[in-house]
């Protein structure tokens, strides 16, 4: 087993990203933290914890379970709701505790922030996504034998073996895929064509461009649908037929 990396821990990370920010507003506000009086001059000091808490807060809670597991509509929504929330919040302490009547620079500040943060979490998630992946052994990268038992999969950096009969099925989000199953749904960087070539064919059907399904756990299908549990999922065309195939050769 490997040890981690230093790095690899998250609230090193944090750390280590708050630590430089911190330090790049303090060396271009050098010159002017002493003609602040009191506590001015540690407030900007103060609304950057708070403004990183809050990046920390919206790109690993709101963005990584709402929008990477498909649910975008309840993430715009939470995520206007709260940045409302805190804009009017910044609005009411500048004006009533600073004094400060132009609040608007500061309140658009805090969406700059918001949208850069998240661009440096994506471009940081790409990055390690790519470099972890590129370590593991080509053994490990290699399509899984039907004896092999589980689908592996990295997930957030790490080597994650999810048993196939555990799979109810498998959700393309473009370059990623989501692996639902019965007690949790994993978001890997995998095209849904090389998830395809790593399970097993006889218990594993591609349904359309969007699902692969266990067949296992397929309760009822029809020409244009099949339903795993409650959930309807949708045949493609150019996959009926082999669909149709697949289900009555079983």
């Amino acid at each position: 087993m490997k040890r981690k990396k230093l790095l690899d821990h998250i609230v090193v990370r944090n750390l280590l990203g708050l630590l430089a920010l911190l330090v790049v507003h303090y060396l271009t506000d050098l010159y002017a933290i002493d003609q602040r009086p009191g506590f001015s001059k540690l407030s900007p000091y103060l609304y950057l914890l708070l403004l990183y808490g809050w990046l920390v807060f919206h790109n690993r809670m709101l963005f990584e379970r709402f929008f990477l597991l498909g649910r975008k509509g309840a993430y715009l929504g939470w995520m206007f709701l709260l940045m409302a929330l805190g804009s009017f919040n910044m609005n009411f302490i500048l004006h009533t505790e600073f004094g400060i009547q132009r609040t608007l620079p500061f309140i658009v500040n805090f969406w700059v922030y918001t949208v850069t943060g998240l661009g440096v979490y994506m471009t940081y998630r790409y990055l390690y996504a790519n470099r972890q992946e590129n370590r593991i052994p080509l053994t490990e990268t290699e399509p899984h034998s039907e004896n092999a038992g589980y689908f592996g999969c990295m997930v957030d950096g790490v080597r994650q073996p999810i048993a196939y009969d555990s799979i109810l099925y498998i959700e393309s989000l473009e370059n990623y895929v989501k692996v639902i199953t019965k007690p949790k749904t994993y978001v890997t960087r995998l095209t849904l064509k090389e998830a395809e070539k790593r399970l097993p064919k006889r218990q594993f059907v591609r349904i359309s461009r969007s699902y692969i399904v266990n067949t296992a756990h397929v309760d009822r299908s029809e020409a244009d649908m099949v339903w795993v549990g409650t959930k309807e999922l949708r045949i493609g065309k150019v996959y009926k037929r082999y669909v149709a195939e697949q289900f009555t050769t079983e």
